[in-house]
């Protein structure tokens, strides 16, 4: 085991100098390759990147508001709007119509509810009635019957 560990660290010393070879020689290819771009382009435009406009330039241009036309900001406006005002119109709509059915459950329940008593209402007068006329009759059928009792113990 021991002499198995050996060979590894032997190896591992052996293979960190061609790394390092390896290394060194890969940032001399580049060297050449980018002194070799910039022969060919200019040395400008291989070491350092495009020129970019300075601080104050930028400030002024973002600063300088661009004028555009009103109905181009219109559109613009309606564009970036429409869908969160769309949105929020969708949900409003669903809450009234929502509302509205309850509330027309509501009415209906309670109209439904006066119906029922009104034909119990109904109902019991119409029994009352009934009862009524059938006193009535009974109290006419017997004071007739009273009636001609007495005319015929009149009569006697």
């Amino acid at each position: 085991m021991t002499e198995n560990n050996g060979a590894a660290r032997d190896r591992s010393r052996s293979d960190g100098p061609d790394l390092i070879d390896d290394a060194l020689r890969l940032v001399d290819t580049l060297q050449r390759r980018l002194l070799v771009e910039g022969v060919k382009r200019g040395v400008g435009a291989v070491a350092s990147p495009p020129p970019k406009k300075d601080v104050w330039e930028e400030a002024i241009r973002i600063e300088t508001d661009q004028r555009r036309p009103p109905l181009e900001e219109f559109v613009d406006i309606v564009r970036t709007s429409a869908p969160e005002v769309a949105g929020h119109l969708g949900r409003a709509g669903l809450t009234l119509a929502d509302a509205l059915g309850r509330t027309w459950g509501v009415v209906e329940r309670t109209l439904e509810e006066g119906r029922e008593e009104a034909e119990r209402l109904r109902g019991e007068r119409e029994e009352r009635e009934r009862e009524d006329r059938e006193r009535d009759e009974r109290v006419r059928r017997e004071s007739s019957e009273g009636g001609a009792r007495d005319a015929v113990e009149k009569r006697d």
